[in-house]
């Protein structure tokens, strides 16, 4: 057994463990059936491969291509997966029915222009005599397509997902779902590489390249296995149990009901256009004295009773400390102190670093230690968010401490 046909059987033995894993988690649950199932596609689409390198699909041709419309799942599935870990408001999500209509167009297709062909006919198309069939080669170049247009599609979402965690949490780094952005990158990868396959096989040179690329998309795909299976199994809920920063507008109050009056016959006037539609904050503005009065709550439940020394602090837990909703407290933030929840509560706790450095009292402690006792939950995000309001690292700031204290 060589080494692909290894990598492969080995990354369709964990594809098929990790779905089965994920289908009984009671966390993320309809983001994980998406998983589940994008395990569960890779696994055939490496059993295949594995067939087709020991040399199993020559001596049964009757299972040649048995996987071959099983890809045109693999992008839909990363994608609503992502859709669903991004989703502010899961339940709203579109029916996902639609991203699967490639696929099974493509099943169709094959039932009427392969799987009904004899064995011989397989062998042939397996082995490339007479030629690549045109819907062999039509298949492929929609196919490759397809794979990155998903592809696309999740960078997207995971682009703009940031803000959004940043709008609720005061610590990201659980909920950053940078490992889901490494999975899209190395499924980019692979697309990337069945795309120069495709090329090379039209062009007909299929000499020294066409092996290397070969073992680049099952390398590919066993290292996405590997991806999900260190990092899926621990990722927590995002949006779940933080309450929406969105508020709808109250229905106005239904008109009363009068006796129809016979109108008088002259033009209508004319309708003047409508003005630009306004934020969702600019809708729901709290009154200014409101405002006024929640902002100095804020800030006392910052400075007073420095509630960023919470690890985990979320927008929900500060605006239930302040008696208001997220959605207002989040209109102030953004509104009137110019920042997003995530700067504000970070903001406040590198002062507090910044304030035990400069008194020179904990010399013994390591810079990390008090950031920790801060808040800050990671090293990157510390060192980030400091360097951001002081232009200096902490290192530097506190020798810079020390000198003025001696000098």
């Amino acid at each position: 057994m060589g080494g692909v046909q290894a990598s492969l059987l080995f990354g369709t033995i964990h594809a098929v463990v990790l779905s089965i894993v994920l289908r009984r988690r009671s966390r993320n649950v309809r983001a994980n059936r998406y998983l589940s199932n994008l395990l569960a596609a890779l696994a055939v689409v490496m059993l295949h491969g594995s067939f087709a390198v020991g040399g199993i699909l020559a001596a049964h041709p009757h299972l040649i291509g048995f996987s071959a419309w099983v890809p045109f799942l693999l992008g839909p599935l990363l994608f609503l997966y992502v859709r669903e870990m991004t989703a502010i408001e899961p339940v709203e999500q579109p029916s996902a029915w639609r991203h699967f209509v490639a696929a099974a167009v493509y099943v169709v297709l094959l039932i009427v222009t392969f799987y009904l062909r004899s064995p011989a006919y397989k062998l042939q198309v397996l082995d490339g005599r007479g030629g690549i069939p045109w819907f062999v080669t039509a298949s492929e170049a929609v196919l490759v397509v397809h794979g990155i247009s998903y592809v696309i599609a999740a960078l997207v979402l995971l682009r703009r997902h940031r803000p959004h965690v940043q709008a609720l949490y005061s610590n990201v780094s659980a909920v950053s779902l940078r490992w889901l952005l490494v999975l899209v990158a190395l499924s980019g990868v692979v697309w990337g590489a069945a795309l120069l396959l495709f090329g090379v096989r039209i062009s007909g040179h299929t000499g020294d390249l066409s092996g290397p690329i070969l073992e680049i998309v099952p390398l590919g795909s066993t290292a996405v296995i590997f991806v999900i299976g260190y990092f899926q199994l621990g990722q927590s809920e995002i949006f779940i149990g933080q309450q929406s920063i969105a508020q709808p507008m109250p229905a106005p109050p239904p008109a009363p009901v009068t006796e129809p009056v016979a109108a008088p016959l002259v033009p209508p006037p004319t309708t003047p256009p409508s003005p630009p539609e306004a934020s969702p904050y600019q809708k729901a503005r709290l009154p200014e004295a409101d405002a006024d009065d929640l902002e100095a709550r804020i800030k006392a439940a910052m400075l007073e009773s420095r509630l960023y020394l919470r690890a985990g602090l979320t927008l929900a837990e500060l605006a239930e400390a302040v008696a208001a909703t997220s959605h207002e407290v989040s209109q102030v933030l953004s509104v009137r102190l110019k920042r997003n929840f995530y700067g504000f509560v970070n903001e406040h706790r590198v002062e507090h670093v910044k304030t035990v450095l400069a008194t020179g009292e904990r010399a013994d402690q390591s810079v990390l230690e008090i950031a920790l006792e801060a808040g800050f939950q990671s090293k990157s995000t510390f060192n980030s968010a400091f360097r951001k309001a002081t232009g200096v690292t902490p290192r530097e700031y506190r020798q810079s401490r020390r000198r003025d204290a001696t000098g």
